[in-house]
């Protein structure tokens, strides 16, 4: 592996850590650069070739910010509607599989996750709002500690530009029964609920897959 890919492959695993969220902007490459002990030639072509990709987006006078997480780049040639589907059929044997690894550490960052939720869609902010959704899954996923389910997993997590482009037609009283879903499903992973978790997963993808059928 190269420079340039490796610094690529570096940017790729902030992604997916959640270093840096969706729409959120790049440091500059300067202080890429730096962080990673590269030079800046080094960090424009891995921001181009990852641009290139649809993972990043470099915007005139705004810099560079994050379009899509790695693995939504890799579903693009998907439909929305499949990837809905895909969602509705995998993530609900996917949660249970996650229920026994569930620890407490991990339920109280989900319960840190929704009051950000539910403050954003109060006060309008749809980026923010999707932001914490699909934190909210991955922080799940993450307790499967097994990396093809992980992968299974993160490839039917709703593609977060598509994502914002369905909810911004929705009401606030639509979004805040999606909320509620995610709220359902703290409380049945919190109480090792296995069918609650499984009906919360299951509404949570019905309503998406209904506004998205009904656009």
């Amino acid at each position: 592996m190269d420079k340039q890919e490796n610094i690529e492959r570096r940017i790729e695993n902030a992604l997916l850590e959640g270093r840096w969220s969706l729409f959120e902007r790049l440091p500059s490459e300067r202080m890429l650069a730096e962080t990673l002990g590269v030079n800046r030639a080094t960090v424009r072509a891995a921001l181009r070739t990852l641009a290139g990709r649809g993972i990043l987006e470099t915007r005139r006078g705004s810099g560079t910010v994050v379009r899509a997480l790695p693995h939504e780049a890799r579903r693009a040639a998907g439909t929305f509607a499949d990837c809905l589907e895909a969602f509705r059929i995998l993530m609900p044997p996917l949660i249970l599989a996650c229920l026994p690894a569930v620890t407490p550490s991990v339920t109280l960052e989900l319960e840190r996750l929704l009051p950000s939720a539910g403050a954003s869609l109060r006060n309008g902010d749809m980026k923010t709002f999707i932001q914490v959704q699909l934190r909210f899954f991955a922080v799940v996923i993450r307790t499967l500690h097994n990396p093809r389910l992980e992968e299974a997993a993160s490839r039917v997590l709703p593609d977060g530009l598509a994502l914002a482009r369905l909810l911004q037609e929705r009401t606030l009283p639509e979004c805040e029964t999606l909320f509620a879903q995610l709220a359902r499903l703290l409380s049945a992973l919190r109480h090792a609920d296995a069918e609650g978790a499984s009906k919360a997963v299951t509404g949570y993808a019905s309503i998406l897959r209904g506004w998205q059928e009904g656009r």
